[in-house]
């Protein structure tokens, strides 16, 4: 009996806790999950059902409008109230049933029209319409493309300062080891009291840089989730790892990427075809209208509030074909003509502003993954050489030939150029994700050695 309440008293407290479970996403599934539930693609999937509504809206305008009214007018005072007396003998039961004599009146009206011919504005407007939606469909292809740049922008920055907070931590270990060994030396008499000092302050150094880098890293994180909607409480674990395998980075699987597949440069034409459109309807206001109306209406005149039967209704049914035209307003017609001619000029001109950036955006960003590549390779033979001579250094001091400074300069030395490495990796892809989002498409890359890289990258620099 004692052992089981043991096990209860010390399985009562982790019974008691509710773990969270940590989410785990690839660098794809974050993308997905930003695509599906972010802002900025809610913002721009009620563009789009807007955009539906707007054609539905201009569509109406070619279909008949048939609008239906029931009507009861109580008369309380009226100047031919006498004329509608009960009295047969008077002149008053000839307006008893009619709006002069009775008090009560009920109108059913059902009203349809069409619209035969307008100059073409109807087509206009609905053509208009439809160039609309397709603007923000593509729009909505531009953002998520936006989105999906920007959550691997956070994905790898947040990865980025997980490996500096490890680094950092590693360094830390590295000093206090470091520590260590020198107070044995000196407790053992080989080693200076400077030595001492120089390791304890060299140890002390590295705290303040491992909060800072836990810091960042934190921050770098909630910027992620912000993008994801997570809450900011939420575990989260990057599975994609920065670096790729050893000796080994990605690389451009072909030179030639072909021309940018940007929607943003084809929801620019359409909003070209939308003014042209537009203009179309402004100019349509100068030719006449011809439409074709019918009423029909069932009309009551009770001497109660209510009739008494059907046959109190009396029937009118009229139809009319009705044509109408323009002759002076104003120069109204013109000048909106105008503003529509203007508004054509502009879209035009932001689509050619559009194209030239397009492009501007392509050649930056095949420069900078062509500058990020050769500072990555560089990076990566810079860190092997630090490694070396941090254990070279190393071995000489605990051989009594290097002093403690010379091991310190070492490990600094090592650990800037394994950060420098690690933002070298993170800027490189974050490059060929910035060129992706330049393109428009994804590009195809291929994981190659370091070493004929580098041999390319050198031969390429001594060539004359």
């Amino acid at each position: 009996m004692r052992r089981v309440l043991l096990f209860l008293l010390a399985t009562a407290p982790a019974a008691a806790q509710t773990p969270t479970d940590t989410l785990r996403l690839t660098l794809d599934q974050a993308v997905q999950r930003a695509l599906d539930r972010s802002f900025a693609m809610r913002l721009a999937r009620a563009d789009v059902l807007e955009a539906d509504g707007q054609v539905r809206e201009a569509l109406s305008a070619a279909l008949p409008q048939v609008t239906g009214t029931l009507t009861y007018t109580r008369q309380f005072a009226s100047i031919y109230q006498g004329l509608g007396s009960t009295d047969t003998s008077s002149l008053g039961s000839l307006f008893k049933n009619t709006p002069f004599g009775a008090p009560n009146a009920w109108n059913f009206q059902l009203q349809a029209t069409q619209v035969l011919w307008s100059g073409g504005k109807v087509g206009s407007g609905l053509a208009a319409a439809r160039t609309v939606r397709t603007v923000a469909t593509l729009g909505q292809s531009e953002t998520a493309a936006d989105v999906a740049f920007q959550v691997k922008q956070a994905y790898w920055n947040a990865a980025l300062q997980s490996r500096l907070l490890e680094i950092a931590t590693q360094n830390l270990d590295q000093a206090q080891r470091q520590l260590h060994q020198v107070q044995l030396f000196h407790q053992a008499g080989t080693r200076a009291e400077y030595d001492l000092l120089r390791a304890q302050v060299d140890a002390a150094n590295q705290e303040p840089a491992v909060v800072a880098a836990r810091n960042d890293y934190d921050l770098a994180v909630l910027e992620l989730k912000r993008l994801l909607d997570l809450p900011a409480d939420a575990p989260l674990d990057l599975a994609t790892p920065l670096e790729s395998p050893e000796a080994t980075i990605p690389v451009l699987a072909t030179d030639s990427l072909g021309g940018p597949d940007r929607p943003a440069l084809a929801a620019a034409d359409a909003t070209v075809r939308q003014q042209q459109e537009l203009l179309k309807v402004a100019r349509a206001d100068r030719w006449p209208m011809l439409s074709l109306a019918t009423t029909y209406n069932e009309q009551a005149f009770p001497q109660s509030a209510f009739p008494s039967t059907l046959d109190q209704f009396r029937r009118g049914w009229n139809g009319e074909v009705k044509l109408s035209f323009p002759i002076f307003t104003g120069f109204r017609t013109s000048a909106r003509v105008e503003q529509a001619r203007a508004a054509v000029q502009r879209a035009e001109a932001q689509r050619d502003q559009v194209n030239k950036q397009i492009e501007l955006d392509v050649a930056r960003a095949k420069a900078e993954v062509a500058r990020a590549q050769a500072l990555l390779v560089a990076r990566r033979e810079t860190v092997r050489q630090a490694d070396r001579a941090l254990h070279i250094a190393g071995v000489r001091y605990t051989n009594g030939i290097a002093t403690q400074l010379e091991v310190s300069d070492a490990r600094v030395a090592a650990q800037q150029s394994q950060v420098n490495e690690v933002q070298a990796t993170r800027d490189y892809v974050v490059a060929l994700a910035r060129l992706e989002r330049a393109l428009g498409r994804t590009v195809p890359v291929v994981q190659q050695l370091i070493t004929p890289i580098a041999q390319s990258l050198n031969s390429e620099e001594t060539r004359p």
